[in-house]
């Protein structure tokens, strides 16, 4: 087979899977799960802050790394009061309505990437609500560890500086490597995602290069998409907040085409290599076949 044939083969099992995953459909699903989960969230973790010795502007670090200036400038005010302001009451009703909503966008998630690899056509809704569920609290724990490092982090190196005098440039150091950690914690959490959430005996060699891809891109996106609001800046401040909440929107709907990107991009090279993707099976699904029989 030569080179050309080869690209040619590879392009069309790529669409073969970009279809069956519904990769437009799947992102605006995705989308909205996204905006439903958002401000719960913030409630959340604005809630912990006080509880971990940090303040607001920890968390509004990251967010300005991995989100277009535009955006940011919208959500910010929002996002700081929630974080700024903490109350019992709201915790409660923000951790069960982010549970809910960030499981269901996790669960819309799964049907889509099983799609995309051609498995568990017939899934059971309560198994697969409980995989969801399970994987948020997976995610939720990802995130309190990558703010308590950085939160924490810098001021146990003011702490060994005092100790072993060495130069403060290294603590300036660590206090600006939010892209890299931003980056990072992206690269990690969407090759979990890509490896435990499908219902297919993934390889985890395959799921880096998406994983690595869609860190990539996604970050990419987010300085176009901040240029792009740049020049027309002008038309945006016409609308004011409707403006900046249709670009929030869109930028979602692009963050959820770039994550089925990825899954798609991986399902293709696993199909290419190692030919026809097989089901995994999990120990309860075993049990609960065996059941059913």
């Amino acid at each position: 087979m030569t080179g050309w044939q080869k690209i040619k083969r590879l392009y069309r099992l790529f669409m073969h899977h970009f279809q069956m995953a519904e990769v437009t459909t799947s992102a605006a699903v995705l989308a909205y799960y996204t905006l439903l989960s958002i401000f719960p969230a913030v409630l959340v973790i604005g809630n912990l802050l006080p509880m971990l010795g940090l303040n607001a502007k920890t968390v509004l670090a990251y967010l300005q790394t991995a989100v277009p200036p535009s955006i940011y400038d919208f959500i910010r005010p929002l996002i700081y009061d929630f974080l700024d302001r903490g109350s019992g009451g709201l915790l409660t009703t923000g951790a069960l309505v982010a549970v809910w909503s960030t499981s269901q966008g996790i669960a819309a998630f799964q049907r889509s990437v099983n799609r995309a690899y051609g498995v568990a056509r017939y899934q059971n809704p309560v198994i697969n609500r409980v995989a969801s569920f399970v994987w948020v609290l997976v995610l939720l724990l990802f995130i309190f560890i990558l703010n308590f490092a950085y939160g924490l982090g810098e001021q146990i190196m003011l702490a060994l500086q005092g100790v072993f005098n060495f130069s403060s440039r290294y603590v300036n150091f660590f206090a600006q490597v939010r892209w890299p950690i931003t980056f990072g914690g992206l690269f990690i959490a969407l090759t979990l995602l890509y490896y435990f959430v499908p219902n297919a005996r993934v390889r985890l060699r395959y799921v880096v290069v998406g994983a690595l891809v869609v860190a990539l891109a996604w970050m990419g996106v987010s300085r176009l998409f901040s240029l792009y609001t740049r020049f027309f800046s002008h038309n945006i401040t016409s609308y004011k907040t409707i403006g900046a909440f249709i670009l929030l929107m869109i930028w979602l709907d692009l963050s959820g085409m770039l994550v089925m990107f990825g899954a798609t991009v991986n399902a293709t090279l696993q199909d290419a290599i190692e030919g026809q993707i097989k089901e995994r099976k999990y120990f309860w699904q075993v049990f609960a076949g065996r059941g059913n029989k």
